[in-house]
């Protein structure tokens, strides 16, 4: 605590030679109302070095503050500690004004003794050395009160950060399982309707999916590419299930292809078009995957052709794909977003996402 305040002895001395400085001055002038012949040297030798001193106790005086500080609790001991590091810190002061005074010619100290005036220098200069002494403590308290609060703050960030991504990555877990069972039942369903090509075909495209999406594994933000192989893949898996029921229309600009996107954002939502607008159906649906950029926005849309949504849709259970998207972008992105999900004119349902556009290569290179 005491060798990096010391490394600032210079500066402190710099800082404490300005009111040596003044002091000076004004001694000075005032003496020469008295005596004409009374130089400035003389007051510069009076006055500077017993400031000098105090640019050197303060280093001590900063390190004794911190190792007993004024709080709640220890304040009457560290009171006590301070007070009378005050007398010590006063004798060396009032020796070292004693001396200079001397060597300036001050003739009323040249025949006495310091055992004799030290007891009076102390109760002369008691007031003064308190209030100096007494301002080192405060700023240095101060500054110190200060450099804490500023790391409190910055723990409290982390906190908060490492609690964002802890419920991010809890979000992510939920998703998971609830696209893995969703996806072996349905090749439960191709099992029992005995179709075992369908049902490899499925079985082969889910590990392919596994992989995807452990590959993913503590990336919150990937490259829209990569969401729209996922989306490939699972869409695959869905159309062995449906055949010919349904029908996959894109509208991707390829613009969007190299924009950051949450990871496997668009899955649970193209799931819950399929889920509520084709398999209640027992005829051919249609579900269009959009991606556009309007200005400084990336604007996805999953849409389809169903029956829409029922009254009341989002106080039901079993919404979780759609909880877990609102969620997510919620903790991403705050108020920078839109998501809606909502009827469309003439039947079917929008779901529309519009995000910040961020180009995966800039990401990566202010990650490096």
């Amino acid at each position: 605590m005491l060798l990096p305040l010391l490394r600032r002895l210079p500066v402190l001395m710099l800082l404490f030679a300005v009111p040596g400085l003044v002091t000076a001055l004004h001694t000075w002038v005032y003496a020469q109302a008295k005596d004409p012949t009374y130089s400035l040297s003389r007051a510069l030798l009076v006055q500077v070095p017993q400031w000098q001193y105090w640019a050197i106790a303060t280093p001590f005086i900063l390190a004794l503050g911190q190792r007993f500080r004024l709080e709640r609790g220890v304040w009457p001991r560290s009171l006590a500690v301070l007070l009378s590091a005050l007398v010590a810190v006063m004798v060396p002061y009032v020796t070292i004004i004693y001396f200079a005074a001397r060597a300036a010619g001050e003739t009323w100290l040249l025949q006495t003794s310091l055992g004799r005036m030290l007891p009076l220098m102390m109760a002369k200069y008691s007031v003064l050395s308190l209030l100096i002494y007494g301002g080192i403590l405060a700023i240095g308290y101060a500054v110190d009160y200060h450099r804490r609060y500023r790391e409190g703050e910055l723990v409290q960030s982390q906190l908060e950060t490492r609690l964002a991504h802890a419920q991010l990555d809890v979000l992510r877990a939920q998703l998971h399982p609830h696209f893995l069972f969703n996806t072996l039942n349905a090749i439960s369903v191709l099992v029992r309707k005995q179709d075992t090509a369908g049902s490899i075909r499925m079985l082969t495209g889910v590990s392919e999916l596994l992989r995807m999406a452990l590959h993913t594994t503590g990336r919150q933000h990937v490259p829209f590419h990569e969401d729209v192989d996922f989306l490939e893949h699972y869409l695959d898996i869905e159309q062995t299930r449906f055949q010919d029921r349904l029908q996959v229309v894109r509208a991707i600009d390829p613009a969007t292809l190299g924009a950051l996107v949450p990871s496997l954002i668009l899955q649970p939502l193209v799931e819950n078009a399929i889920k509520h607008g084709i398999a209640t159906r027992s005829g051919a649906g249609r579900v269009e995957l959009r991606a556009s950029r309007e200005g400084a926005r990336l604007v996805l849309e999953v849409l389809d052709d169903g029956p829409g949504l029922a009254p009341g849709w989002d106080r039901q259970d079993g919404r979780i794909g759609v909880a877990n998207v609102r969620a997510r972008l919620h903790q991403l992105y705050g108020d920078r977003h839109v998501f809606t999900l909502e009827n469309r004119t003439g039947g079917g349902v929008r779901a529309r996402l519009e995000l910040p556009f961020q180009a995966a290569a800039v990401q990566e290179a202010l990650g490096a």
